[in-house]
């Protein structure tokens, strides 16, 4: 049996738990905190690599919050790094690549990616 569930993992059959939104946001929090290639800092895998893992964390809160509330998109993510009408901004790889929010008034319209595309 534990064979037959380790096999279902492994091949994606079963899927783990996604992680509490509230500690996404943490992890986020902390990487905003850290300068990469992009914000004057030294190469930083975790931080600057695609796929990396402030990009899965960002590519998940994307996801996670693409729809519902600006409070709760403030509340997890913290304030935007730039707006730009109705946009809200959050840099991955500084103005390179970056996450933003479609905003109308209090409400999260959708979340797409500006991506330089090098």
């Amino acid at each position: 049996m534990r064979r037959f569930f380790l096999w279902l993992c492994l091949t994606g059959l079963i899927w783990a738990e996604p992680a509490p939104l509230y500690d996404l946001g943490q992890e986020y929090q902390e990487f905003r905190k850290q300068r990469g290639h992009f914000s004057g800092g030294d190469w930083n895998a975790a931080l600057d690599r695609w796929d990396g893992r402030k990009h899965q964390v960002m590519v998940e809160l994307g996801e996670r919050l693409g729809e519902g509330s600006t409070r709760t998109l403030l509340e997890i993510m913290g304030e935007p790094d730039a707006r730009e009408g109705s946009n809200w901004l959050y840099y991955w790889r500084g103005r390179h690549d970056y996450l933003f929010f479609h905003c109308l008034g209090e409400k999260v319209l959708k979340a797409e990616w500006w991506m330089a595309g090098e």
